[in-house]
């Protein structure tokens, strides 16, 4: 049985993804044994399904992969000597994780933003929410 990925799992399987080459296919059987060979880590194409930032970053390295999308067009059409090849490979997948970090970071402050709405909208105040979590040998 798959276990539950925690935070540092997903960012890895999503960082592993950032890495994943343009020019070898992508499915969720190649990701889940690329999981466990890199990271020892046991899992399930469902149990990595589930997770909306691993789902996100497969779509969007799928799409990249399978020539989908405005930037699989322009890396057929650019033709480097192999000298450049490999730094142009680096900086792309640079600017893949950029682009992913960056859109997670939004959808937080998306969040956030909903929960402080919500929170004020019952009468919790910006202070009671700042105030820092109990540790567990005050309780």
């Amino acid at each position: 049985m798959a276990k539950h990925l925690t935070d540092t799992d997903i960012s890895n399987v999503c960082e592993l993804l950032d890495d994943w080459p343009t020019d070898s296919k992508l499915t969720w059987d190649r990701l889940v044994d690329a999981v466990a060979h890199d990271y020892k880590l046991s899992t399930t194409r469902q149990t990595l399904q589930k997770q909306v930032r691993i789902k996100r970053a497969f779509n969007e390295v799928k799409a990249l992969v399978s020539g989908n999308s405005p930037k699989a067009v322009a890396a057929r059409n650019r033709h480097l000597p192999s000298s450049l090849k490999a730094a142009a490979d680096q900086l792309e997948k640079r600017e893949r994780t950029i682009a992913r970090l960056e859109a997670e970071n939004n959808r937080l402050l998306e969040q956030f933003h909903t929960w402080l709405y919500n929170a004020t909208q019952h009468g919790i105040t910006i202070e009671q929410l700042n105030e820092p979590l109990e540790t567990k040998q005050e309780k």
